[in-house]
């Protein structure tokens, strides 16, 4: 997959460079893909580095660790300012691990990060710490032989979802702070599940904007034969004047004129690799649920850690597809789960 990806954004440079794209974006594009093929290479090659990766930290390590990641946590609260988000859902899925390994007052620490932060968090976000709890309830109670019952067991919780969900989110907001981001993509997500959907109501604006760049990136994308088979090449562009997101005008480097960041990863891809983005989207898909019975039928260690990393950070970037490249973790977590010496899905 990477081998393919790297390709297809060297064709995708030279595509850019046809359609004129703002050098400054058509560059980075390429750095961020070149640069996290080169970590995956590095440590893909070098076994040293792969054992590196899964050694378990000694006691002073771990205090060192866990101090910094606390006082990290404590000076974003103060300051209120974000944490990485690469570095909130590591540390919840490194707080699964301590939780497997029955260090719970270690497990508690690291959930920190994201406690600190939960009224500036995302769905995505929260979306990672419910994935999380799910695992530490059913990776240890289900197997091959039992995987029916797994089954069944998503099948009842999905059904409690669709009847409940939308009265225990009502329930959550009523306790949540007024200026909190979470509560705005609650309450988002409350009005979807209750069928109130003003697509003009500054409550959903964040969702109608992911709607109105998907609809731009379609037109662009069927606009030519061309933009169907290549897309529009690293650093492409698509204007935002009709965008009601002010939010989205104003954090684009080049104004409305050039907007770059596409949030949903299927049209992000699709906009910068055409038809192949597709085959990028579906290769990532079918990692998804590779990863997924991974976690719930492999034994505990820390390279299957590793795996939940991968798992959830996909699932993070789904809404938010520039996360999913520009995070060295991913690369190098993604070297050490492609090693097929390592892998054992028995």
């Amino acid at each position: 997959m990477v081998v393919a990806w790297v390709s297809f954004t060297v064709i995708g440079f030279f595509v850019g460079i046809v359609h004129q794209n703002a050098v400054l974006y058509l560059f980075t594009d390429m750095i961020y893909i070149l640069f996290g093929y080169l970590l995956y290479r590095i440590f893909y090659c070098n076994q040293k580095l792969l054992d590196e990766i899964t050694v378990e930290l000694t006691l002073r390590q771990e205090h060192y660790f866990v101090s910094s990641v606390l006082v990290l946590s404590v000076l974003a609260f103060l300051l209120d300012i974000d944490l990485p988000s690469f570095t909130v859902v590591f540390t919840l899925v490194y707080a699964l691990y301590k939780y497997n390994r029955k260090n719970y007052g270690l497990m508690l620490f690291y959930t920190l990060p994201f406690f600190f932060q939960i009224f500036k968090s995302n769905r995505a976000l929260l979306l990672v710490f419910v994935l999380v709890l799910f695992f530490a309830f059913a990776q240890k109670r289900f197997s091959k032989k039992n995987i029916t019952d797994f089954l069944l067991l998503i099948g009842f919780f999905l059904t409690l979802c669709f009847f409940f969900l939308d009265d225990l989110l009502r329930f959550i907001i009523t306790y949540f702070p007024e200026n909190s981001t979470l509560k705005d993509r609650l309450v988002q997500l409350y009005l979807l599940l209750r069928g109130n959907v003003d697509w003009n109501s500054p409550a959903l604006l964040s969702l109608s904007q992911r709607i109105d760049e998907a609809k731009a990136v379609i037109e662009y994308w069927c606009l030519n034969p061309f933009n169907f088979l290549f897309g529009g090449g690293m650093g492409a562009t698509i204007e935002g004047f009709s965008f009601k997101d002010i939010g989205v005008a104003n954090s684009a480097l080049l104004g409305k004129t050039a907007i770059h960041n596409i949030h949903l990863l299927p049209f992000s891809l699709i906009f910068r690799y055409g038809i192949i983005g597709i085959g990028l989207f579906l290769i990532l898909v079918y990692n998804v649920f590779k990863y997924f019975f991974t976690i719930i039928l492999s034994e505990q260690s820390l390279f299957k850690t590793v795996v939940v990393f991968q798992f959830c950070w996909i699932l993070y970037s789904f809404p938010a597809a520039s996360y999913l490249w520009t995070c060295p973790l991913f690369w190098i977590t993604l070297a050490y789960v492609s090693n097929e010496k390592r892998i054992n899905f028995s």
